[in-house]
């Protein structure tokens, strides 16, 4: 199939997205139907590679941030991306800070102990396409508050060679159907650790999409923003009736620390 980042996309909506290198801001105009003024070609709302859009990334790293000044060897935060994360266009001003646009969705943090808990957060970006403010809740499942019903699918990623991740480096995991054209991005997770290698990994498919018939692949790569560091040599194909195993991959160092692909 080749790199399909060089491809279009489309997502969970059926809406294509042109592939390669293209600006995030675009891609809110389409969904929100808004004019593209200046930002259009702002390099801060280009692709990142391996995500659908490098807002989630930048939420990432402001929640990260925030997790190691408290606990520098955090075990593992993740969120979700497409199609459980939502951005919407806004003009206000928060602490003096012009924000532009709101990006809310799930995910999850695991604690020291093992246990994982689920989170819902939202996140303000500003007019530089900054992550300046993060909140989430810890779900409390006591109180009868969950995460929205999904196959839940869970693997690793271990990275070689080993060696000591800069702050910042986000494993990023995507799951394609490559039976249609272009391939479509059924679901994606970001997820940031301080040491684990293997790193966890979850996904989460709407519990309604019927998976037969579909052409299962995933997408898996380390990245440190904009560059790639670690990725798959092939995407790996993941059989329908067998979703509940556990994905095992395997990522490999990118030649020069990478480029995106």
């Amino acid at each position: 199939m080749g790199d399909l980042q060089s491809l279009a996309f489309k997502g969970s909506s059926g809406r294509r997205r042109s592939g390669g290198v293209w600006v995030a801001f675009a891609a809110l105009a389409a969904v929100l139907c808004l004019p593209l003024a200046a930002h259009a070609q702002d390099e801060q709302f280009r692709n990142q590679g391996g995500i659908s859009s490098p807002l989630l990334s930048r939420c990432a790293g402001k929640f990260g941030a925030e997790v190691r000044e408290a606990d520098n060897a955090f075990p593992l935060l993740t969120l979700m991306g497409m199609p459980w994360m939502t951005i919407d266009r806004t003009d206000q001003t928060v602490d003096g800070a012009h924000i532009v646009a709101t990006v809310t969705g799930i995910g999850a943090r695991n604690r020291r102990r093992g246990e994982v808990v689920g989170l819902r957060f939202r996140c303000l970006i500003n007019d530089k396409g900054e992550a300046v403010d993060f909140t989430y809740n810890d779900l409390q499942t006591l109180r009868g508050e969950e995460l929205p019903a999904a196959l839940i699918l869970r693997g690793q990623a271990t990275y070689r060679p080993k060696a000591q991740l800069a702050p910042g480096a986000e494993l990023r995991v995507q799951l394609f159907d490559d039976a249609t054209t272009p391939p479509t991005l059924l679901t994606e997770s970001v997820a940031r650790s301080s040491w684990v290698n293997p790193i966890p990994f979850g996904l989460r498919l709407p519990p309604d999409m019927k998976l037969q018939g579909r052409k299962l692949v995933l997408d898996a790569r380390l990245s440190l923003g904009a560059a790639t560091l670690y990725r798959l040599k092939q995407l790996q194909a993941l059989d329908p009736d067998h979703m509940q195993r556990s994905i095992e991959v395997t990522v490999d160092a990118v030649s020069g620390g990478g480029a995106v692909n």
